[in-house]
């Protein structure tokens, strides 16, 4: 029961502490006018919301013990995919003037 309260908590850790680094990131990008790279992130972030979705579904169908007394979860998992919104839309390259 213990491991899988550390796994639980494990997960939503390194989740909290990947959008700090992609937000970091973000605003690193976006400073040097580097908007293409945002979608690398976007992607990370989407899979990191996949991995935190597979185990609260996990967490709540067989729980283990786990008392989620917590939304924290779900606030990650929000922040996640509006990360990658805001990344994806941001990301875009304007295109270029086709010229005649």
């Amino acid at each position: 029961m213990m491991l899988a309260a550390i796994i639980y908590w494990a997960i939503i850790l390194v989740c909290i502490a990947w959008i700090a680094l992609s937000v970091f990131f973000t605003i690193f990008y976006l400073s040097k006018k580097e908007n293409g790279n945002l979608w690398a992130f976007a992607l990370f972030n989407v899979i990191a919301a996949i991995v935190l979705a597979i185990s609260l579904v996990i967490y709540r169908t067989w729980g283990w013990g786990i008392t989620q007394y917590s939304s924290l979860i779900y606030l990650v998992l929000g922040l996640l995919v509006g990360l990658s919104v805001i990344q994806a839309v941001l990301g875009r390259e304007p295109k270029a003037a086709k010229t005649a």
